[in-house]
């Protein structure tokens, strides 16, 4: 069993942030660096590389490191684990420009306290802005749409400290401690002490709107289960909108390596795309759309398509959800919903030509066929009367009168066998069914006619 790497205590130096955002955990890690002459340079570090990578980097200028982990490319689609929240308060651009930070960082502390938010594990200084970091359990990207919401209650919460609005989105990164930001000359320190990792569903119960009554009947339910030895329930992935896009776009990428081994082949990729287009755009801040769905046009399709390609096809789909970030609703359906595309599963089933043996050899749960889901529910109903310890309809067929026919050891008809067994009382029949009680009516004499005065 791997032992996870203590945290430092304090933040000193690159090393010591690495290992507390990244102490383990899968995936790689993306450290950038602004060039002088503009742009940057990005690597991919695995983490159990990453303290070694960034040991000689103190001192240096403008570099910067993931707060999450990805297979690959630093973005939303190749998202390995999320491993923390964050806010990046761009305070310069405020009034409360040329303050102390740990004066900023007070107010931002009774700001949280205001709302009802939880401290965050460790606040940086970053030259010009504040960073602050609230570290949890690592999480698969199906959770991303309730970090997400997550993220967005924290820069509520900051929005007039200078919350950045791009720091919505999990492929962002922050400066890394003991390095210099280039503009202000100022080293990136840490401000306080760092605190401990959440659990992720804690958090988000501590940081999302619920009222009171809310998360203590929440904490009870799932206090019950795991009494019940049935452990946490799993995060609900249809619960919204970006859930259930979630999931269709994991999905549409098991098709991709099953069918295609990954790279889309010419005339098979405006409309895989469009569909997993649409699936980034309820995943990821609308700004970070045109940055998002390039990249995974020129991954899929191995080059082919450059920026100008992918816009020019993909554009639609981009553009709507920067619209529906913005706001604006359309009508469908009588109701008036964002203007995003709003694909079935049972259209993409038909669009892509999905078959039940590809269905079934990825392992897909939404984008199946209506005969594969009724499998599934029936399934999932002989799972839960096996989980009550209920028999089986094989075992109750075995069990039943009908089948043991006791009445033949006995060498007599099932009507006298019933008769005696009900003159002796109540039993349970071997079914599990209960045989009625004996009346307890007096016997009315034969002839006699029980409405006489003679029987009242």
């Amino acid at each position: 069993m791997t032992v996870e790497p203590t945290r430092p205590l304090r933040l000193h130096t690159p090393v010591d942030h690495a290992l507390a955002l990244h102490p383990a955990g899968l995936g790689r890690v993306t450290l950038a660096r602004r060039l002088d002459r503009g742009g940057w340079r990005e690597t991919r570090v695995p983490v159990a590389d990453l303290a070694h990578a960034v040991r000689d980097l103190r001192g240096e200028g403008d570099v910067y490191l993931t707060q999450n982990r990805f297979f690959g490319p630093r973005r939303v689609v190749r998202l390995a684990q999320l491993a923390a929240l964050f806010a990046d308060l761009d305070y310069h651009k405020t009034p409360l420009a040329g303050s102390h930070p740990r004066h900023v960082l007070d107010l931002a502390l009774e700001a949280l306290s205001r709302d009802r938010k939880p401290v965050p594990a460790f606040a940086l200084a970053t030259g010009r802005g504040l960073a602050l970091v609230w570290l949890h359990s690592p999480v698969p990207r199906a959770a991303l749409p309730r970090w997400r919401a997550c993220q967005q209650a924290v820069h509520d919460a900051l929005r007039h400290l200078g919350a950045d609005r791009l720091a919505t989105d999990a492929a962002r990164v922050l400066r890394l401690v003991g390095t210099r930001n280039a503009r202000s000359g100022t080293p990136v320190e840490a401000l306080t002490p760092v605190g401990g990792a959440w659990d992720f569903d804690a958090l988000a119960d501590e940081v999302l709107p619920l009222d009171r009554a809310g998360l203590v009947a929440l904490r009870l339910e799932r206090a019950k289960r795991r009494a019940a030895g049935r452990g946490t329930p799993r995060p609900a992935r249809r619960f919204t909108a970006a859930g259930l896009w979630e999931l269709r776009l994991a999905e549409l990428q098991k098709l991709l390596e099953h069918r295609w081994s990954g790279a889309l082949p010419p005339g098979e990729r405006d409309l895989w795309l469009l569909l997993a287009a649409t699936a980034v755009g309820y995943l990821v801040p609308a700004p970070m759309v045109w940055r998002e769905v390039p990249a995974l046009a020129d991954q899929v399709t191995g080059g082919a398509w450059g920026e100008r390609e992918a816009a020019a096809r993909l554009g639609a789909a981009i553009a709507r959800a920067e619209r529906a970030a913005s706001g604006e609703r359309v009508e469908h359906g009588g109701r008036l919903v964002d203007p995003r595309y709003r694909f079935g599963a049972d259209t993409i089933v038909e669009l892509l030509g999905i078959t039940e043996t590809e269905m079934r050899a990825c392992g897909l749960r939404q984008l199946v066929s209506p005969e594969i889901r009724r499998e599934r529910d029936r399934e999932r109903w002989h799972a839960r009367r096996a989980a009550a310890d209920r028999p089986s309809r094989a075992e109750y067929r075995d069990r039943s009168l009908s089948r043991r026919k006791p009445w033949e050891a006995e060498g007599v008809s099932r009507r006298t066998w019933e008769r005696r067994r009900a003159r002796d009382g109540a039993v349970a029949s071997p079914s599990g069914c209960m045989v009625a009680e004996p009346s307890t009516c007096p016997t009315v004499a034969s002839g006699t006619d029980p409405s006489s005065p003679s029987t009242r």
